[in-house]
């Protein structure tokens, strides 16, 4: 984004305020020690650059982002949840860093493969790690493992390998120079962004596990791509004056639409608004019947209430993170909107609040 245009933020759309686990100081100190102990914060490239600091990584904020997004999980998964927030991050910063130059795709191409073996779904052991990357799988894979069903496990070793490539795909894209438009730009991003990948940590995390009766119905994918779309286009509003690139929604519709900085970014703010509105719209409509339709019982139905408000949560988790975090803030992209915002309507909470977060879907 050029620094002559900027734009002021819209206010987020949030219907749910944001909570904070009473156990995000012990996720901190936690994922502190984990990320200095696989090498994160110690890693340089092959010229000599620094991919993360310790300054940096304090800054960012990862597991507050964690504890944020899972206010009600038990210590364990949080620690768990927050390690693979501070590893995928440092993936991809990782991944940009050190192959976003010519003569690259070969080698990021066998650095990718070579990870694909440290999330097997039928077995908790991995090869013996020979970089931070595979350190971090070598760690993460065994704790994921446990507890956790195979039909889940597939679906997220799938989910971890596809982020993975996510991250190739967006350096190919970078180096095009059609321009998506808008509506094929989201569904892109649900490619090769992260949040697809986070809906599945939230069934672990939640004890949500969805039910094979009801996993890739209609409703449930429709949840899954609208939280996706939510999170995806919210980054982009915090993310738009660093990037210029065609990863970036505001970035898009100002060179779709020839519209200034402002625009783009309220028609960001509008679209993801619409997102998540929709989600709502499937949970009260949607949901009732397919629960009725493939019979769930009780303890089916509660983790189809604990998926969704594990989403909910996580979405409005962001909400609040992204205002905390110093991983895309510019000089002055703290700034933010403060119009009345429309009845029903809520911007992320600058607090923590136990309250309105009730609601049950069935």
């Amino acid at each position: 984004m050029p620094p002559d245009d900027p734009f002021v933020l819209p206010a987020p759309y949030q219907p749910d305020p944001a909570r904070l686990s009473p156990h995000a100081d012990a996720a901190h100190t936690h994922s502190t020690t984990w990320a200095r102990t696989m090498g994160l914060l110690d890693f340089v490239d092959g010229r000599g650059a620094r991919v993360w600091g310790e300054a940096r990584f304090a800054s960012m904020a990862i597991p507050l982002l964690a504890a944020y997004g899972h206010p009600d999980a038990a210590p364990a998964e949080l620690r768990l949840a927050s390690d693979w927030y501070v590893w995928a991050c440092w993936f991809g910063d990782h991944f940009t860093q050190v192959f976003a130059r010519p003569g690259a795709h070969r080698q990021a191409k066998a650095y990718l493969h070579r990870l694909r073996r440290f999330t097997p779904p039928g077995s908790p052991r991995t090869p013996r790690p020979v970089n931070p990357a595979e350190s971090g799988l070598a760690d993460l894979w065994p704790r994921t493992f446990a507890g956790s069903s195979p039909e889940w496990r597939r679906r997220f070793a799938d989910g971890t390998q596809a982020l993975m490539r996510g991250c190739l795909s967006e350096l190919e894209d970078a180096g095009d120079a059609r321009v998506p438009g808008p509506v094929e730009r989201v569904g892109l991003r649900r490619t090769s962004g992260a949040a697809l990948w986070v809906a599945d940590l939230v069934e672990r995390v939640a004890g949500a596990e969805v039910p094979g009766k009801v996993a890739g119905t209609r409703p449930i994918e429709v949840l899954r791509d609208t939280f996706s779309d939510g999170v995806h286009l919210l980054n982009d509003l915090y993310s738009g004056r660093q990037q210029s690139g065609h990863d970036n929604g505001v970035v898009v519709l100002r060179r779709s639409l020839g519209c200034g900085a402002q625009e783009a970014a309220d028609r960001v703010n509008d679209l993801r608004t619409s997102r998540l509105r929709q989600f709502e719209s499937t949970v009260l409509a949607d949901l009732p019947p397919l629960v009725e339709e493939c019979g769930l019982d009780a303890e089916e139905r509660g983790r189809i209430a604990r998926y969704v408000q594990g989403l909910r949560d996580w979405q409005a988790g962001a909400c609040a993170w992204h205002q905390r975090s110093g991983r895309y803030h510019g000089p002055v992209s703290r700034a933010v909107r403060q119009a009345e915002a429309p009845a029903g309507r809520a911007s992320a909470a600058p607090a923590p609040s136990d309250q309105g977060m009730q609601r049950q879907p069935l």
